[in-house]
């Protein structure tokens, strides 16, 4: 266990990096998404426009537990998908409380 928490990016990266000599690796791919790129179609650049192909998962990147229960991740979608999801969740007020249910 890490002595301080980091985001899944991060860690995405750290592994990137640190595996990126061994040959069978396939890197980790992911696109943070910000308020500014959001609606500017940052996405699509020419180093991930593999998000137009693929089937995708997306979260938000922060350190919150039981995501999936609060309905935060989704599963298997594709980019047009992902951008409604995004427009729907994005700056949204979600309640996580600090109990253990």
């Amino acid at each position: 266990m890490s002595a301080k928490a980091i985001s899944e990016a991060t860690g995405k990266r750290i592994l990137n990096n640190a595996l990126s000599k061994v040959p069978v690796f396939s890197p980790c791919k992911f696109v943070s998404v910000s308020e500014e790129n959001f609606d500017k179609d940052g996405l699509l650049t020419e180093n991930n426009g593999w998000v137009s192909s693929s089937k995708l998962v997306v979260k938000p990147d922060q350190l919150i537990k039981r995501r999936g229960k609060l309905g935060l991740i989704k599963v298997n979608v594709d980019y047009p998908g992902v951008k409604q999801w995004l427009g729907e969740m994005m700056l949204k007020e979600i309640k996580v409380s600090n109990n253990n249910n």
